[in-house]
């Protein structure tokens, strides 16, 4: 059924007080609206002009409003032959002019304000009023931050920095406070978001607010107009609806003072203080506490004046201490570790010093005749008594001071025989396998550092993959650093057109240019990989000696990687590059050679565009090292000396032979001794649909049906995943959940003992996690799978057998899935990102005979070399260093097509070319400038936005000019060449947009597992201006496939009703019930004496737990917030929108990855066997799992496998106490006793087994040997 226009109703207003903005103008419009009971209207008042427009969704309530507050004639007046009217309507007392307007009302203001009316019809009782006291504003007379101490077990709070606001004000908005005052230089606005507050503690005397922040706030500077704007907004809760539009902002590194600096302490004073008016302080402290958006506690600190350990002179004592170490050779991790403690706010430096102190003394007293700290880790011959990691376990340990926290957790003596604690644990060794395990996988341990608006935050090290320069120096690591550089939330810097920025990327050029310093070693700019440009991360280096006697720094690292003279500066990035695996080229058998590109017949298409060929030799000795699964890849994305791009095998070659093409190098080099493997195609891709992909194929006419086919067999599907636990074992194999684990496995196994696994809390959260962001995926994201479809790395036929529009489709069988025909067929080829119509072709894939080399190939598209030009240029620009391409076979999507585009072909870019050698600074100002400049998802939003509302889609003139702007901004990072972003004012402008680009309802993780959507807040007329938390956007349905598609899932309905269950977990827990199994198995096999492995087992647990704590924290994009155990378990970050950004996707990756080699790790300490990587066994239970174990150890172990697996079980079972209270992080993890479970089960079978096969043998023979299980 079509959609029917609603028709609408124009009201123009004269004479409309100039002063006023859209959200003034509404504000006093309000009343009259309300007295005439009409809902359904908007205004639109443009900036600095006497006039506006009013826009009704019904045109009966139009004419209900002129009725009363329209112009009237005057009788018997008239002016310049007119009649004179009189208004009946008055704003701020001035006449305001109604009249029907002459123009129709904007229709897609109507779509939105009908769009809004349904949605408050359908949702009246899912939503929550706004509530009625949403701002409470007092003013203050007084901002300071400071530090609590402890004196005599009492709380203190030492104020390092104090400013004076005669005239300012503290504004609790719906989101966050807002501090505003006057300084010398303008109005200084300082916004604290509530989620960044850990604690409120009110005062008395005098009338005071204590906040704890996790992190700085953030900081502005107003101008002059908005000064004006400020000071009307804050003198009380209504705000001045004659208040100017919001004027620019200047958002600052620090609060300006006239003596102090607060950059120097910013990081580390975390504790404000608001110094309040008494004036109606109880009552709006009662109207605070009413709205619920914070916890407030009471508590009389005591603020110190004199002699007071102020932060400034800690931090300069401290940081001279640590240079004075550094010259005694002291351990550098020992250092960073410490510094890392006091720089991101855990441990004051008055504390840390004496640590150092203490440390100090202790060597000396141990070694009096030695001169120098030993560089060697704490151990029994070094004369420290802890290590590194000892410190950096305080982290987790330290809490967050306050009223609630005990003084002596803060106590030089306590924290001392915590990090000892720390150390003994340490010293057992448990650890040191997971760590041969990293190395193993071409992991290295790297410092990270992030630097923010006001900060610079030391984490690590933590696992990282190698690149060549790692590789080179494999022993000096350590003198390297990732560093990141983004907002205090760790999130990027989002371009805000009323913001200015300049500050904040000065001071980050600056720290690029002169580096930063942690005791005598500093660490200056390197250089970036092309993916680490986009998250925004370079690398850092301190020079330092090499294993030759050299000296390493910028000057000569860079130049051994090659030939840069006139080379850009991402070119450089290639070095820098993840590639986990590298293989040595200097094996005498070993040819390389270059071979010509293959062009068109007139040599401006490329053909060959990144693409070499190797012989199956060399091909297996690549593949040797690596995974089994990855035995059968025939392609490889490579990086060797200055070229880059991928190698197709060529079973015409013999021996062991690599060509590579001109295209392929991208400067001289050589630093050719390894082969540098990115990836491998080794299995084929699952495709899914994007936005971008389903508008374009709407435009080719796909039929409406073939995307609701896919998107309700993958919806019918996740509703289905809780209703039976087969399905729910189908979809965690399918998604890899704690793959390492068997964690699919576990689930069958408990359920084949009738035992529920929905009366855990935790197992229950992992699998309601993953199925809400697969449906969040499908409905914000649109992405849809499609099962008659791939997505396959591209390569060219290098034999000449395609002819001009063919392409060979080859890729691995499936499981499951019946192999397609694809021989003589017509496919779909197209390649993500595609913005323009033409970047989806339609293509006839044909299948070699049965010995052409061709057909040697798998999980690859090949490319014809024959014709004008090549297919991968024309789909979004791509090529063959490694790009990946999307094929659709699908007969219903292949014969809907009715229409297809002609290829985009935007002229080629020139690389900027500096004409001389690229210097480090060349390289920062690059870099700062990518980051202020990158506007890549802003242009793609403008163009979903254009293609929906245009009825040519993006076929129309202004999709194809922001799909070129797309396209030039994509290719910025590789060509230098900026995109012109003033051709966007050039472009239709709308405030509206379409409603399947809506934010998704807020979920957060409570009480570390429980899942939590808020409740969805109505709209309020009195929306505050000041509450600035993102861009307001206001929704219309669109009557595109994407909006059918995104109103066809009910998010919610879903959850409650199939995802969410609601289960009776009264009783005896899902845990006690499997240990009486395991007891009674025991009971079966004549007993089990698991108690003298339990001490061992509490050790194992504590091991792990604190591999996955450092997990939670390494991972995390915030400097001090952790992410939760379920996210390290499901290797997945939980974004409360639902939808992660590029670098939380990448993070969830390695994250995934992390946790399977800390499984891997722990398994083989439970179950005393080197445990290898999963393969892909089938999901049964009762298998001997000895063909997943190395049982091949030197030496004979205390306790056999099976006791030591129910041992751990136990000691899974018994809850943790906490050292302390606090939010920083928990002692109560849930993982270990499933992981351990999980083996004990596993080590029963085992066990039985053999009882069996002894029982058989007793039973021949007479005899009855003992039952004994699997021992390494």
């Amino acid at each position: 059924m079509a959609h029917v226009q609603p028709k609408g109703f124009a009201v123009f207003m004269g004479g409309v007080p100039a002063e006023l903005t859209d959200q003034g103008l509404r504000a006093q419009l309000q009343p009259y609206f309300d007295n005439l009971k009409i809902e359904d209207w908007a205004c639109d008042k443009p900036r600095g002009k006497p006039f506006g427009i009013l826009t009704f969704l019904h045109p009966q309530h139009g004419h209900q409003f002129l009725n009363n507050h329209g112009e009237r004639p005057i009788p018997g007046a008239s002016y310049r032959g007119k009649p004179k009217t009189r208004a009946y309507l008055h704003l701020l007392g001035k006449p305001v002019f109604c009249k029907k307007s002459d123009k129709e009302a904007d229709s897609m203001l109507l779509r939105v304000l009908e769009t809004s009316a349904e949605e408050r019809l359908r949702a009246a009782e899912d939503v929550e009023e706004s509530p009625k006291l949403s701002n409470v504003v007092f003013r203050t007379f007084g901002i300071s931050c400071g530090h609590y101490s402890y004196a005599k077990d009492k709380l203190e709070y030492t104020p390092d920095i104090q400013w004076p606001t005669k005239e300012g004000t503290a504004k609790f908005a719906r989101n966050m406070l807002i501090v505003s005052f006057s300084q010398g230089i303008g109005q200084i606005r300082v916004e604290i978001p509530y989620r960044i507050i850990y604690e409120v503690v009110v005062s008395g005397k005098p009338t005071s607010l204590f906040l704890t922040l996790w992190e700085p706030p953030r900081i502005f500077l107003l101008s002059v107009a908005g000064e004006l704007t400020a000071l009307f907004r804050n003198l009380g809760t209504n705000r001045n609806p004659m208040a100017p539009r919001s004027a620019a902002r200047e958002r600052l590194s620090k609060i300006p003072h006239n003596d102090a600096d607060h950059s120097e302490v910013i990081g580390q004073s975390l504790i404000y203080s608001l110094t309040l008016s008494p004036e109606d302080f109880a009552s709006k402290l009662e109207r605070l506490r009413e709205n619920d958006y914070l916890e407030l506690s009471t508590y009389n600190v005591p603020i110190l004046s004199h002699l007071s350990h102020y932060m400034t002179h800690d931090l300069t004592t401290f940081k001279s201490m640590l240079s004075s170490l550094s010259r005694a050779n002291a351990p550098f991790d020992l250092l960073y570790q410490f510094h890392a403690l006091v720089q991101n706010g855990y441990l004051p430096p008055r504390i840390a010093i004496g640590l150092l102190v203490r440390l100090c003394n202790f060597a000396i007293d141990s070694q009096r005749n030695v001169t120098s700290i030993s560089k060697v880790p704490a151990n029994s011959s070094s004369p420290l008594p802890f290590s590194g990691q000892a410190v950096k376990k305080l982290i987790s340990q330290m809490p967050f001071p306050g009223p609630h926290t005990e003084a002596k957790m803060f106590d030089e003596d306590e924290i001392w025989s915590q990090l000892k604690a720390n150390e003994k644990e340490i010293q057992q060794g448990l650890t040191k396998s997971l760590l041969s395990e990293r190395a193993r996988h071409n992991l290295t341990m790297v410092y990270k550092v992030q630097v923010t608006p006001t900060s610079i935050n030391f984490n690590g090290p933590e696992p990282e993959a190698k690149n060549r320069i790692l590789r080179k120096f494999p022993n000096h690591t350590d003198y390297f650093a990732r560093v990141q550089f983004c907002d205090e939330d760790g999130q990027d810097i989002y371009f805000n057109p009323k913001v200015s920025l300049e500050i904040i990327y000065s001071r980050f050029k600056t720290i690029l240019l002169d580096g930063f310093k942690i005791g005598r070693r500093l660490y200056k700019f390197l250089g970036f990989s092309h993916s680490s440009l986009r998250a925004h991360a370079v690398w850092f280096m301190a020079s330092f000696v090499d294993d030759n006697g050299k000296l390493q720094s910028y000057d000569t690292v860079i130049p051994e990687l090659g030939d840069f003279e006139g080379i850009r500066a991402a070119r450089i990035g290639q070095a820098f590059s993840e590639t986990p695996t590298a293989i040595n080229l200097e094996d005498p058998h070993t040819r390389t050679r270059t071979i010509p590109d293959v062009k068109s017949e007139d040599g401006s298409r490329v053909f060959s565009d990144g693409v070499g060929t190797l012989s199956r030799e060399l091909l297996e000795d690549i593949l040797y090292p690596m995974p089994q699964k990855a035995s059968t890849a025939t392609c490889v994305q490579i990086r060797w000396g200055g070229a880059k791009g991928m190698l197709s095998l060529d079973d015409t070659l013999e021996g062991r032979v690599m060509s590579v093409r001109d295209s392929m190098i991208k400067f001289q080099s050589r630093d050719t001794q390894n082969l540098e493997i990115c990836d491998v195609a080794n299995k084929p891709i699952p495709l899914v649909l994007n936005r971008q992909m389903i508008k374009i194929l709407e435009d080719m006419q796909v039929p409406e049906a073939w995307f609701f086919k896919g998107q309700n067999k993958e919806l019918d599907r996740l509703r289905k995943i809780t209703a039976n636990t087969t399905n729910t074992v189908e979809f965690l194999r399918r998604q890899k959940i704690a793959e390492q684990l068997g964690f699919s496995q576990f689930i069958r196994r408990l359920q084949n003992l009738n035992l529920d696994y929905k009366k855990d809390a935790f197992l229950c959260s992992v699998v309601e996690a993953v199925v809400l962001s697969q449906v969040r995926l499908l409905k914000y994201k649109s992405r849809i799978p499609v099962e008659q479809g791939v997505t396959l790395f591209g390569v060219m036929d290098e034999f000449q057998f395609l002819e001009e529009d063919e392409v060979f489709i080859t890729f691995d069988k499936q499981k499951g899935v019946p192999y397609p025909d694809l021989d003589q067929r017509l496919v779909i080829v197209t390649r993500s990102p595609g913005l323009h119509p033409g970047d989806i072709q339609m293509r006839r894939a044909v299948v070699p005979p049965r010995n052409h080399p061709l057909r040697s190939l798998t999980n690859c598209i090949a490319f014809s070399q024959k014709g004008d030009r090549d297919l991968p240029s024309q789909l979004s620009g791509g090529d063959l260093d490694g790009d990946i391409f999307n094929v659709i076979w699908d007969s219903m999507a292949v014969n809907g097509c009715q229409r297809e585009f002609a290829p985009a072909d935007y002229p080629r870019v020139t690389p900027l070319d500096i004409g001389r050698t690229v210097k480090a600074r060349d390289m920062t100002d690059f870099f700062v400038t990518f980051m202020a400049t990158d506007q890549l998802g802003l242009i793609a939003t403008r163009h979903i936005i254009l293609a929906d509302m245009h009825e040519a889609g993006t076929v129309h003139d202004e999709c194809q000019v922001l799909a070129e702007m797309h396209s030039t901004a994509v290719d910025y990072s590789k060509t230098g060449i900026p995109v012109e972003m003033g051709k966007m004012a050039t472009l239709t402008r709308t405030k509206y947009r379409p409603d399947f680009l809506a934010l998704a309802p807020p979920t957060h993780i409570v009480d570390k597992t429980e899942i939590y959507f808020e409740a969805p807040i109505a709209p309020s007329n009195e929306e505050d201006e000041d509450d600035e938390t993102g861009p307001r956007h206001r929704f219309y349905a669109s009557t595109n496939i994407l909006g059918k598609l995104y109103r066809a899932i009910d998010e919610k309905r879903i959850w409650d009703t199939d995802i969410h269950l609601t289960v009776n977990r009264h009783g005896m827990t899902l845990w006690d019930e499997l240990f009486i199994h395991v007891h009674q198995k025991c009971d079966a096999l004549g007993g089990v004496n698991w108690q003298r492995a339990l001490n061992e087992a509490q050790s194992i647990r504590q091991a792990y737990e604190d591999m996955v704590r450092e997990a939670t924290i390494a991972h995390s994009e915030h400097a001090s917030r952790s992410i939760t155990e379920l996210e390290v378990f499901i290797g997945d970050i939980f974004n409360k929108i639902g939808i992660q950004n590029r670098r939380q996707r990448d993070t969830s990756l390695r994250l995934k990855d992390e946790f399977d080699r800390i499984t891997k790790w722990v398994e083989g300490l439970i179950r005393k066997r080197n445990v290898k990587a999963p393969t892909d066994l089938p999901d049964r239970t009762g298998e001997d799992l000895r063909d997943v174990y190395d049982d091949n150890t030197d030496s004979v172990p205390k306790f056999t496998a099976l006791e030591m697996s129910i041992a751990c079980f136990r000691a899974g079972l018994s809850r943790r106490g906490s050292r302390n209270v606090n939010k920083r992080s928990t002692d109560d993890f849930a993982s270990f006793k499933v992981i351990a479970a999980h083996c004990a089960l596993r080590e029963l079978e085992i066990a039985k087994h053999q009882k069996d096969i002894a029982d058989g043998a007793a039973f021949m023979s007479g005899g009855f040997p003992g039952v004994k299980s699997g021992e390494a």
